[in-house]
């Protein structure tokens, strides 16, 4: 404490007081100023403001009492300090002048030492007190500035809920108006190609077509994955998967793009890894789809490869429980390094991307947040004219086998079109609720040759009216329609068969051209049985129907060209016919490299036989091809056993 800052005024009517006091505060630096009176105390406190007062009890006209009434009544001055000098000894005073505001009193005749100590103490409090105000407007200013951040926030966020709730309906509204178009243009594609008149080259158009729209339904879907991933709308739903057979459907999928190129497309199982596990299969299968894909359009020679191998470490709780290590390489283009970081940036491309002027920019983004939503993440190292490998590894649980393998929605047999209905059917009704008439002629075109009954309503309120009076048996309902949408028709179609309590209610299959799981939900909680969204297959329609009114259809015939024979008979042939006449030596070593899933000796083994036996090396090549070993090992077993014999 530096007593220089401080000023005190000493009030007493008697100049020696005075004098005495001045001296004893100059000596220890304090700054000093005088009054006789209170009269003239109080006029000195209107030109400075002193930081401590003492102040004589007893003086004429006016006493310290009154005097330090007057400074505490006054907002001004009422926070100075007052100490009081007096002769008194008798408490009574010493009570009255605490009571009246002093904060100490010193009892003449006084101590030096006394004097500073009190005014010392004082003028310590006085400089506690400014800390701490100057600390507590401190606090205030902070506190105002963390309310004024957090209003901020919330308002920033307020603001951030809006615009993503503009975007979630921009985005639905503009799903639902790209994809219906889509729906007429998909559609009646396919039945264009169903045409018996139509040349090779009005074939390959129209394939064209088709396969451009598929495209344009690919990038919508990407944008809308992208947006509900962002919203935190996707969820994980874990199922058992046949790891193979997944394999061989991306094989079927992708092998023949990838022929087209002149790729060579190579899929390797490592032998450890278990054939069914717990995850979730579609993520899982658009990644890999996205990422062969890529590895497709970036690669001109040489292969694309998916390797999988599993790990099981020692410290997971169980056996079944383990990491799938998945790798997709190729020998392309390869990317630069300082082009790495923008891989998983939205609508970002690499200027290879930029060169194939195909795609949004969102693959690459959607897979890495659907592994990282298994459990995973995506590794890429790449080389430049060498080629790129991205690797991802997530957590797995190994099953015996499949639960209820055989519960699946039973469609129509491959591609083959429908004829008619079965014989003896009834004349079953179906009603077509959609305000496009686009949408209601294409169901229109696919349904009525085969032999439904068809009428057409172009709102909800012509649905009601037509369900009254053609009592159809299916419902196709569109749910945005104007005047009243699909979700109010099914409700009211619903209250009114409670109402009336039909033998067989009418089955009713929304149609959207949203894929919004929340409007799934809606239509179900509506009263609609079952969700198909838009553009449609022409042969999800015909399941849907088949499923809700258990019904048969008649189909075109297979075309006998060139027959596939079936799984049993080539195991069959390549028992009896050929592979008994290999040697033992060949054979074992074939089954081993099969065990080992050793494509690459697999693969030595049929080439070292084909030029003697091409039908057996061919056979073969078709199974492991397939993914089909288990005929090949059987027709092995079996072989072995007959050369037994």
């Amino acid at each position: 404490m530096n007593p220089s800052q401080y000023l005190i005024l000493v009030v007493d009517d008697i100049p020696q007081n005075l004098q005495t006091i001045g001296t004893l505060l100059e000596k220890q630096g304090y700054d000093t100023t005088f009054a006789t009176s209170g009269k003239q105390a109080l006029q000195r406190l209107q030109t400075l403001k002193p930081d401590l007062i003492l102040l004589d009890l007893r003086m004429p006209d006016m006493n310290g009492l009154e005097v330090c009434q007057i400074l505490k009544a006054d907002s001004q001055f009422k926070d100075i300090p007052v100490i009081f000098l007096t002769a008194e000894r008798n408490n009574d005073f010493h009570l009255e002048a605490f009571a009246v505001g002093a904060a100490d009193y010193i009892i003449k005749p006084f101590q030096p030492r006394e004097v500073i100590a009190r005014i010392q103490n004082q003028l310590t409090n006085i400089e506690l007190r400014r800390q701490l105000q100057f600390r507590n407007q401190k606090l205030k200013q902070e506190i105002k500035i963390r309310r004024q951040a957090e209003l901020n926030l919330i308002q920033a966020k307020e603001h951030a809920e809006r615009a993503n709730q503009a975007k979630g309906i921009f985005l639905a509204n503009m799903s639902h108006e790209l994809r219906s178009p889509l729906n007429a243009i998909l559609g009646f594609t396919q039945l264009l190609t169903k045409a018996e008149n139509l040349t090779p080259k009005q074939q390959e158009t129209l394939k064209i077509v088709y396969r451009s729209g598929e495209h344009l339904l690919a990038l919508i879907n990407d944008i809308l994955d992208l947006s509900k991933i962002e919203s935190g709308n996707i969820i994980l739903n874990k199922t058992a998967i046949d790891l193979l057979e997944l394999c061989r459907e991306i094989e079927e999928m992708l092998g023949f793009k990838a022929q087209e190129k002149g790729l060579i497309l190579k899929i390797k199982i490592a032998t450890l890894v278990p054939r069914y596990i717990e995850s979730d299969r579609l993520k899982l299968r658009q990644v890999l789809i996205n990422l062969i894909t890529n590895a497709i359009k970036f690669t001109e020679v040489g292969t694309v490869s998916l390797n999988i191998d599993y790990i099981n470490e020692l410290d997971i709780e169980s056996d079944d429980e383990g990491y799938l290590i998945l790798a997709v390489s190729d020998t392309g283009i390869g990317i630069a390094p300082q082009e790495l970081s923008l891989l998983f940036q939205p609508f970002i491309q690499t200027q290879a991307g930029q060169q194939a002027t195909e795609g949004t920019g969102l693959g690459l983004v959607i897979s890495r947040k659907y592994v990282q939503l298994l459990g995973g993440d995506i590794d890429v190292t790449s080389q430049v004219g060498s080629g790129t490998t991205f690797q991802f590894e997530i957590p797995v649980r190994s099953l015996a086998s499949l639960p209820n393998p055989s519960q699946t929605l039973e469609a129509c047999p491959g591609d083959r079109p429908i004829l008619s209905l079965a014989p003896h059917a009834a004349p079953y009704r179906i009603l077509i609720a959609d305000d496009r008439p686009s949408n209601t002629h294409l169901l229109e075109e696919l349904l009525t040759p085969v032999g439904f009954q068809v009428k057409t309503a172009a709102n909800g309120s012509e649905a009601i009216a037509q369900w009254q009076d053609f009592q159809p048996h299916l419902i196709w309902m569109d749910l945005k329609m104007p005047e009243i949408d699909g979700y109010a028709a099914s409700r009211y179609i619903r209250q009114q068969e409670a109402q009336q309590n039909p033998p067989f209610p009418t089955k009713i299959i929304a149609l959207s051209a949203s894929v919004s799981s929340q409007q799934q939900h809606l239509a179900l909680e509506a009263g609609c049985d079952d969700f198909l969204s838009k553009p449609f297959v022409e042969a999800e329609i015909f399941a849907k129907i088949k499923q809700h009114l258990k019904i048969e259809y008649i189909y075109r015939p297979e075309t006998p060209q060139n027959p596939t024979p079936r799984m049993s008979d080539r195991s069959r042939l390549l028992c009896l016919d050929d592979m008994k006449q290999m040697s033992t030596v060949w054979i074992e070593t074939l089954k081993q490299a099969i065990l080992a899933l050793d494509i690459d000796l697999i693969s030595t083994i049929i080439a070292d036989i084909n030029p003697e036996k091409p039908d057996l090396a061919q056979s073969i090549r078709e199974h492991i091809d397939n993914f089909e070993y288990d005929p090949v090992l059987k027709a092995i077993a079996n072989c072995t056993s007959s050369i037994q014999d």
